[in-house]
């Protein structure tokens, strides 16, 4: 529209989207978008929060990332050609259990897929090495409650895979004039 010379706020969108279709209503509460349960771990080592990040499955590649929700440090990065339980288990999840410096989270948190049984499976068996045997030794949530995980990708993602992602698709479907 501004390429046309035409500017237009976002109270006239508004205005003009009421009358044209009376169903919609823009909501304008930010109450309802906060998070009603504040983030808290206590200390590093308290969740250990691991999630994928599918964004160029189309290529063959799928990110795993381990994170601490205490410090919000990445503990843990791997890639893979499909999303495959043995690999997330080898290479984030077994690969911090036996680092000297971390060793096992009191709580794994992840999403409600399979990929990460594997790790939910030994994290139950070993509960009873944990620093605080009171918590559930892991949690599993939505994607949008696994907060630390998911708000790494939103940065990785602008900077990493969607420049990678239109690079990719630009060899597939080349431009026609050159």
């Amino acid at each position: 529209m501004a390429s046309c010379g035409i500017t237009a706020g976002d109270k006239r969108i508004g205005k003009a989207l009421s009358i044209v279709s009376p169903l919609f209503q823009r909501n304008t509460n930010t109450a309802r978008q906060t998070n009603p349960y504040p983030y808290h771990a206590d200390y590093f080592g308290h969740k250990l929060h691991i999630d994928q990040n599918e964004i160029l499955a189309m290529y063959g590649l799928t990110e795993v990332s381990a994170c601490d929700g205490y410090s919000g440090k990445i503990v843990a990065f791997a890639t893979m050609p499909v999303k495959n339980n043995a690999l997330i288990y080898e290479n984030v999840y077994r690969y911090k259990l036996q680092s000297f410096w971390h060793g096992i989270w009191d709580q794994l948190r992840v999403d409600h897929g399979t990929e990460f049984y594997l790790s939910l499976y030994v994290q139950e068996k070993m509960s009873p090495y944990r620093t605080n045997t009171r918590r559930a030794p892991f949690i599993k949530t939505t994607s949008k409650q696994n907060h630390p995980a998911e708000r790494k990708w939103v940065e990785f993602n602008s900077r990493v895979n969607y420049p990678i992602k239109r690079a990719l698709n630009a060899m597939v479907r080349p431009n026609k004039y050159g």
